[in-house]
C-alpha cells in the first residue's frame, strides 16, 4: 500500500469518527426520535465492506463494466420522475422503510464515464468535447428535474473541470471559459435583477424562495429561518464551543457543519476544514503521480467533485450560497450519501492499485 493510499484511509477513518460525534450532538436537541447515530454506524460498516470489495476491482474491468452500469443509473434517474414527491422533490426510491438516492451513488460512475470518453477521443479535441457534453447533459438534466439544484451544480462543475484538462486546444479552452463566464454572468444578472424569470426554467417555489431569501433575508423571514439559525449557531460556538445546543433544522444532515461549529467552536470547525484540505491534497497527489490519462481524469474529477461539494455545503450554512439541500461529504447523516462516498474511495483505491498494470497493458498493445 502506497503512502497516499494509507493517508487516504486514515483521513476516511477520522472523518467517519467526526461524523459520528457530530450526529451524536445533533441528537441532543431532542427534536428527533430516531437513533441516527446507530444507523450511521451501520451505514459506515456496510459501506466499508463495499469500499473494500471495490478497491480490489481491476481498472480494466472497471472500464469494461462501466458501459453497463452507467445506463442503469440513467434509467434510475428517469424512474425518479414517477416516484412519490417528498418535500417538493423526487430524489428517492423507497422500499421496505429504506430510502435510496441514486444521485449520491451515481457520482463515481459519472466521473468514470467522463474519464473513459475523454480518453477515447483524446486525439480528436472537437469530438472529445462533443462526446463529453453528450455524456454529461442527460445526467445534468435529469438531476435538475428531480429537482436537485445543489447536486446539479456540483456535477456541472465536475464536468467542466474535466473539459478543461481534456486534450483540447487553447482555442477550445478559451471558448469554454468565455461560454462559462457568459452563462454565469447571465445567471447573476437574472438572480439579482429579474429573479422571477427563473420560474420559466422550472425552478420550484421553495427553490425560488431560498434564492430570494439569500439575496434579501428580510424579504421572506420564513425562507431564511434555517440559515439565520445556522448563523446564530456558528457564531455562538465561539473559540472552543458551547455546552448547550441551539435548535437547527436538519442539524444532522445538511446543517451538520453548524452543529460542529456550535459544539466545538472555531477550533473544531477549523480542524474539520483541515481534514478536508488534507483529503483534497491527497487526491491531487494521486493525479500528479498518475500513470495514465484515464486515471488523471478520474483523480481530477473526484478532487473537484468533493472540493466543490464541501465548499457548497459549508457556504450555504453560513449564508454565502442559497440553501440547496446538499450533504457534507463523509460527515452528514444518510445511507446513500455514506455509501456513495465510500464507493468513490473504493474506486480511487482500485485505480491507484491497478493503474500501473493498466498502463503496462496499454503500452504492450
Amino acid at each position: 500500500m502506497t503512502t497516499n493510499q494509507k493517508i487516504l484511509l486514515q483521513l476516511l477513518f477520522f472523518l467517519s469518527i467526526a461524523s459520528c460525534i457530530a450526529i451524536y450532538f445533533a441528537e441532543q436537541t431532542g427534536q428527533y426520535s430516531t437513533n441516527f447515530l446507530f444507523q450511521q454506524i451501520l451505514f459506515l460498516a456496510i459501506s466499508s465492506v463495499v469500499c473494500f470489495v471495490l478497491s480490489k476491482w481491476p481498472l480494466q474491468s472497471i472500464r469494461k463494466w462501466l458501459w453497463l452500469i452507467y445506463p442503469i443509473f440513467i434509467l434510475l434517474l428517469i424512474g425518479l420522475q414517477f416516484t412519490t414527491e417528498t418535500n417538493g422533490a423526487r430524489r428517492w426510491y423507497k422500499l421496505l422503510g429504506f430510502s435510496f438516492q441514486p444521485t449520491e451513488i451515481l457520482k463515481s460512475f459519472f466521473i468514470l464515464a467522463l474519464a473513459a470518453v475523454a480518453v477515447r477521443y483524446e486525439k480528436k479535441p472537437a469530438k472529445q468535447i462533443l462526446a463529453l457534453t453528450l455524456t454529461a447533459v442527460p445526467i445534468l438534466f435529469l438531476i435538475f428535474r428531480e429537482p436537485d439544484l445543489g447536486s446539479t451544480i456540483v456535477y456541472f462543475v465536475t464536468f467542466f473541470a474535466i473539459l478543461l484538462i481534456a486534450n483540447a486546444s487553447r482555442k477550445w479552452i478559451f471558448t469554454l471559459l468565455l461560454s462559462a463566464f457568459t452563462v454565469f454572468s447571465a445567471i447573476f444578472y437574472v438572480v439579482f435583477y429579474h429573479l422571477e424569470w427563473l420560474r420559466v426554467v422550472g425552478l420550484e417555489p421553495y427553490q425560488f424562495a431560498r434564492i430570494l431569501s439569500w439575496i434579501d433575508p428580510s424579504s421572506d423571514p420564513s425562507a431564511s429561518y434555517q440559515v439565520n439559525l445556522s448563523l446564530v449557531a456558528v457564531g455562538s460556538g465561539g473559540m472552543s464551543g458551547r455546552s448547550g445546543q441551539i435548535y437547527i433544522p436538519e442539524s444532522h444532515t445538511d446543517m451538520i457543519f453548524s452543529t460542529i461549529a456550535n459544539q466545538f467552536g472555531f477550533i473544531g470547525a477549523s480542524l474539520l476544514l483541515f481534514l478536508f484540505l488534507l483529503f483534497i491534497q491527497v487526491l491531487i497527489r494521486f493525479a500528479l503521480d498518475a500513470k495514465t490519462r484515464f486515471s488523471v481524469y478520474i483523480y481530477t474529477g473526484f478532487a473537484v467533485y468533493f472540493a466543490f461539494n464541501i465548499f457548497e455545503n459549508i457556504a450555504m450554512t453560513i449564508g454565502l450560497m442559497p440553501l440547496t439541500g446538499i450533504p457534507l461529504p463523509f460527515i452528514s447523516y444518510g445511507g446513500s450519501s455514506v455509501l456513495g462516498n465510500f464507493i468513490a474511495i473504493g474506486i480511487l483505491l482500485a485505480v491507484s492499485r491497478y493503474e500501473k498494470e493498466y498502463a503496462q497493458s496499454l503500452s504492450s498493445n
